[in-house]
Formats: structure tokens, C-alpha cells, sequence
């Protein structure tokens, strides 16, 4: 594995190519303290399965049981209060089940609070489908959205439960690849970063070859220590980023590079010697030298982008299947 100190990043792709092939789906119940989210599973489920209790904050950790939704196998969890009276451990734990959800059950009563506007928005920035759930219906007036259960009366669990089984058929495959899709884009972005700061720059490598250009005699010696160290140069970039070294895969940046091998052989020529024996300067000593520096900036503008994609996948990462798949969802929705 390249960049052993990466390999949480790493840990994380498996962790979402696991995912992927799951057989069961995921669906957690999320809400506040006494919004009775145990008792909405209890009343899907169809048997009390899930503690449910007088005081709140009776579910103290993210408790999972399989349950089956007529032919589709789905793992129901319950979670604690969104404000449990033990502060963010519990919190922590909730989202952690909410982060591998393809499915959230958000539950409220007759209006949001501001812990619950604060969770909708979080589901939203992580786009995590959700269904809004309003709970103990018999006891509140409904809001203008959200679908109306009682987990006492039973009304709308039926309801409820076609509702999840058309999910389930039609909507949850697509629902899990965009998700886990992304899932990848972020840790894209994180490998990014965490190899932005990776020193790939050819000043070093310009100055020692200015230097041995100018002792060396010849035009072949200064073709031989420039092919010595740009490819060097190269191999070093490409290990900074953990991507592959053989030359022709870079395409064009190799036909650059041979190039400008024949015109740093060219400017080695013999040239006019201006000012005095003391103070002289050589025409071609400044040419080739300007040829050099020219050489190493254009070789690090061609190279980022191989380099970029080595950690981004290129054409086939997350982030460009993501706009292909939106664009493709748009054009269906303008055709009709």
C-alpha cells in the first residue's frame, strides 16, 4: 500500500466497498429524547422488540435488529435522543449509526425544535435520504409534511410500511450509490489534502543541474545529466503521491521532455562572449540556462495533473460520475 500513514483513508474505501454489497439495507430511526422512536419500530416491527420506558433516554446505544420488510431483508436501528441528558457520547454514537444509513426515519411531533432544524440540515449536507416521521399523531396536530403515525393507535403504520416497501424496491439501490458514491468523493477530497502538502519542487533539481551545466563540457554531458535528473525528479514526484512511475504512461509530458533534451543539446553550442575576460558572459550559458528553468516549470505544469489523478481516479472518480449521474437526472427531468 502506498503512504502507510494514509491507510485510514484507505480503511474508509474498503469500509464503503463493503457497503455496497451488503444484502440487508439499513434504516435508523433519529430524533430527540421522548419522540418515541423505539416505539415507531416497536409498532413496524410488530412486536416489542425495542425498550421502551416511562423516563426518557430509555435507548442509552444504537441497538440493531433484522427485520423483514416482505422480500427485501433490512437492518432496523434505534438510536438515543438527539439532546440525551449525557452530552455528546451518546450524540457521537447516534451519528456514527446515521452515517452508514440508506435510509433515516427522522422523528418530531407538531413543530421542529432547534436541535431538530440543526440534525435536518446535517442529514441534508451529508445527503442521507430521509423520511420525516410525525410521531404520537393521536396527541398532536399533524404538520403540513411528514407522514402522521401513532405507535398507539396504529394509525398510519400500515401506511407507513408500503411506503418503506416501495422504497426498498424502487428507490434504495440508487439511494445507496449515490450515497456511497459521495461517501468516496470525500475521502477523495481528504487524500487530497493530506497530500497537498508533499514536496514535489524542482527547484532543488534546477539548481544542481544549472550548476553541473555550467562545470560539464559538451552538449552530450548536458543532455545525459539532464535526462539523470529529470527523470529523478519525476520518479520522486510520483512516489510523493503514491502513483505509478513509468514514463510512457505521462503521454505528451515524455514527448515534451525529448524535446527539450535537443534543445538544451542546442543551446550548448558555442556562443558570442560579451564584456571582459573577468566579467564575460556567455550567450549560451544565459540560453541554456533560460532553456533549463523553462523546461522545469513546464515539466511541473504537465505533471500535476497525472499527479492530481493518481489520488482522484482520473475520469472515473466519484466526484465526475456524481456530475454524470445529476446531468443525466436533470436531462430525464427537462425531457418528461
Amino acid at each position: 500500500m502506498h503512504h502507510p500513514h494514509l491507510a485510514a483513508h484507505w480503511q474508509a474505501l474498503y469500509g464503503l466497498r463493503d457497503r455496497l454489497h451488503q444484502p440487508a439495507w439499513h434504516i435508523v430511526v433519529l430524533g430527540q429524547v421522548g419522540r418515541g422512536k423505539s416505539a415507531l419500530l416497536n409498532a413496524l416491527y410488530g412486536e416489542a422488540i425495542f425498550p421502551v420506558g416511562a423516563i426518557h433516554g430509555t435507548t442509552q446505544w444504537p441497538r440493531t435488529v433484522r427485520w423483514h420488510c416482505q422480500d427485501q431483508i433490512v437492518d432496523l436501528t434505534d438510536t438515543p435522543g438527539l439532546d440525551e441528558v449525557a452530552g455528546s457520547d451518546r450524540e457521537s454514537m447516534t451519528w456514527s449509526a446515521v452515517e452508514t444509513a440508506d435510509l433515516v426515519l427522522f422523528v418530531t411531533q407538531d413543530s421542529f425544535t432547534p436541535v431538530e432544524c440543526q440534525a435536518r440540515d446535517r442529514l441534508r449536507t451529508l445527503r442521507i435520504p430521509h423520511k420525516l416521521i410525525l410521531a404520537k399523531a393521536d396527541l398532536y396536530p399533524p404538520m403540513a409534511e411528514g407522514i402522521a403515525v401513532s405507535s398507539t393507535t396504529g394509525q398510519g403504520i400500515p401506511e407507513l410500511r408500503q411506503l418503506l416497501q416501495q422504497w426498498l424496491q424502487q428507490e434504495a439501490p440508487q439511494a445507496r450509490a449515490l450515497r456511497i458514491l459521495h461517501q468516496a468523493s470525500q475521502v477523495e477530497q481528504s487524500l487530497g489534502a493530506a497530500l497537498g502538502p508533499q514536496d514535489t519542487s524542482a527547484w532543488s533539481w534546477l539548481t544542481a543541474q544549472m550548476v553541473a551545466s555550467l562545470l560539464l563540457p559538451g552538449g552530450f554531458f548536458d543532455v545525459v545529466l539532464a535526462m539523470i535528473s529529470t527523470l529523478a525528479y519525476i520518479r520522486k514526484a510520483c512516489q510523493a503521491y503514491g502513483v505509478p512511475f513509468p514514463l510512457p504512461a505521462f503521454g505528451s509530458l515524455s514527448q515534451f521532455v525529448l524535446l527539450w533534451y535537443a534543445a538544451i543539446y542546442l543551446t550548448s553550442w558555442p556562443g558570442l562572449t560579451f564584456g571582459t575576460d573577468l566579467w564575460g558572459v556567455n550567450t549560451n550559458v544565459v540560453l541554456q540556462g533560460g532553456v533549463i528553468f523553462w523546461g522545469y516549470q513546464q515539466i511541473r505544469r504537465r505533471l500535476d495533473p497525472y499527479l492530481q489523478q493518481g489520488y482522484q481516479w482520473g475520469h472515473h472518480g466519484p466526484q465526475r460520475l456524481l456530475q454524470q449521474l445529476t446531468q443525466t437526472r436533470a436531462n430525464v427531468t427537462a425531457s418528461g
